[in-house]
């Protein structure tokens, strides 16, 4: 499961970036046949220790034997299809962080500019925050380690490793902050950390309520729920669903919030596999958005579970998709745990939307020529003219619920394909992003402005309406970009300066006040969202 970085998402101005999804679809039950099982385990076992006494008795070099054995899981398991996985027990506790939607720390994330470490966004209600940390603090020592400081280049892994730790147990922070020649220390108790998955719920006008969505973890339905709840609260008629760049997840996760959305007894989704029977999930009663408009957006990185949700609307003509052909991923994987810490992710089923449809890209070619695919069907869309983009195999058609034909065999094709926004000047706008320029101004203002930011700007509201990115701090940024070796584009700066500015400000609005502020800030420039707000599609035949 690929976990995408959804703040850029708002900003995709210029080339796609690209990420190759492997979607973790985790739930369905799956009884092993034993007796058969323990002849394949006996007879595999046989040739795999022999071969490893072969390589430990004559092989010129020392072998690792750890890695060696995961490789050659991995290896095996790839011929099976893309998605099918053996994970090292330090990845097997990561993915399972993911899927939970928790992890155990302190609730701070960090950004490293040279040698310093800064704190970066503080998660409302963390031990971190009760402990006084705030944006901007620079760290210091991680108990004794020095992690900031001339000359340090520590692995920045390495120092989340120091921070993290099991709940109860506690980490000393040495800070650095304006004003004091002496380091401030915190002591925080580490505790259980949610990792919400929807990180935005927002009303976009007095009818349209906006949700984003970046991955199916076991509590995304229940924030989706949540987050349902609290719009309908506030009047909304028009849900945009965005499930950009979310490479899925959790299959049941999805399931629920499907059904939030359908009528009871509408089909949801089907699985079905050589050692899986059907098993049809219809819809139940009680969903809190059964009527009313809703859209959803899609794109490239789209897969697996966003791609369960997104055909189960379409096929039974819900609401409308925007945006660009999913990923296509119909498989579905069952997680096992291994004896020693490590896990095994095997593909049990495919799984079919309500009209019948397998949206499954083709991989008998082998895993490599699945991505190359993939990477080639996107470039050759962003390059192509808008009326010629590619579409799923026109050879599998199917039918929604009101006639309109839809295709199976390469992702959810939108009912509103969305053009690329395709100018070279964007160029200069993305090299600002993907070198972390605005990033590079914010931490340092925040070092030294928190408190005098907080007084001016008490609340987001006030932030949102009042707070402008001055001259001085505009030269800065493009300063900083030209120290990166960023050459200076005119054209770009003239073209796209309000939407660099604005870029800047949600930026600073995710570190003083949170992901709902990032996103209050960002969306009104976000070209493929006030589409989907805008365009009322009829889902007749």
């Amino acid at each position: 499961m690929s976990i995408m970085s959804n703040r850029k998402t708002t900003y995709s101005l210029g080339v796609v970036l690209l990420a190759l999804v492997v979607g973790l679809l985790v739930g369905v039950l799956f009884t092993p046949r034993l007796n058969k099982q323990q002849v394949l385990s006996s007879q595999m076992g046989n040739r795999i220790n022999g071969l490893l006494q072969m390589i430990d008795h004559y092989y010129v070099d020392p072998i690792d034997y750890d890695s060696l054995t995961d490789q050659m899981m991995n290896a095996m398991l790839s011929t099976l299809d893309p998605h099918s996985c053996y994970l090292s027990p330090k990845n097997f506790a990561q993915e399972n962080e993911i899927v939970q939607g928790q992890f155990e720390g302190i609730g701070v994330t960090l950004f490293y500019l040279g040698d310093t470490v800064y704190a970066s966004t503080i998660i409302p209600g963390s031990p971190a925050s009760r402990a006084g940390i705030h944006p901007g603090d620079r760290i210091m020592y991680v108990d004794s380690t020095l992690v900031s400081g001339a000359g340090m280049t520590k692995d920045p892994s390495s120092i989340v490793g120091l921070i993290r730790g099991p709940r109860n147990s506690s980490v000393t922070l040495g800070i650095q902050r304006k004003g004091s020649s002496n380091l401030v220390y915190r002591k925080v108790q580490r505790n259980v950390i949610h990792h919400a998955s929807i990180p935005a719920c927002v009303m976009i006008n007095n009818e349209t309520g906006y949700i984003l969505v970046t991955r199916f973890s076991e509590t995304t339905a229940s924030e989706f729920h949540n987050a349902l709840l609290q719009l309908n609260q506030q009047g909304m008629k028009h849900l945009v669903l965005d499930l950009r760049n979310n490479g899925g997840g959790v299959l049941s996760s999805a399931i629920e919030m499907a059904d939030e959305l359908l009528p009871k007894g509408d089909l949801i989704v089907y699985t079905q596999g050589a050692h899986e029977r059907r098993r049809n999930i219809y819809a139940t009663k009680g969903g809190l958005f059964e009527e009313g408009r809703l859209s959803i957006l899609i794109n490239e990185q789209s897969a697996s579970a966003s791609e369960v949700v997104s055909g189960a609307i379409q096929d039974n003509d819900r609401g409308a998709i925007f945006g660009h052909r999913s990923f296509g991923k119909g498989l579905v994987q069952h997680q096992f745990s291994l004896p020693d810490g490590a896990g095994l992710l095997l593909t049990i089923a495919r799984y079919y939307s309500p009209s019948g449809r397998c949206i499954q890209r083709p991989y008998d070619k082998g895993s490599d020529e699945y991505y190359s695919d993939y990477l080639q069907r996107v470039l050759s869309d962003y390059n192509a003219a808008d009326s010629i983009l590619s579409v799923a195999d026109t050879s599998q058609a199917f039918l929604t619920k009101n006639g309109r034909k839809v295709y199976g065999g390469g992702g959810i094709q939108p009912d509103v394909t969305l053009p690329y926004l395709r100018d070279t000047s964007l160029v200069y706008f993305n090299k600002l992003v993907s070198k972390q320029v605005f990033e590079s101004v914010i931490y340092p203002l925040l070092f030294n402005h928190y408190d005098d930011l907080i007084q001016k700007y008490p609340s987001n509201d006030i932030f949102m309406r009042d707070f402008k990115v001055d001259d001085a701090t505009w030269q800065a940024v493009l300063l900083t970009a030209d120290k990166k070796g960023i050459k200076r584009h005119p054209a770009c700066i003239s073209k796209y300066g309000s939407e660099m500015r604005n870029r800047f400000k949600a930026l600073l609005a995710l570190s003083l006040y949170g992901d709902n502020a990032y996103y209050s800030v960002a969306m009104p420039f976000d070209n493929e969202l006030q589409q989907a707000i805008k365009k009322n599609v009829k889902l007749g035949k």
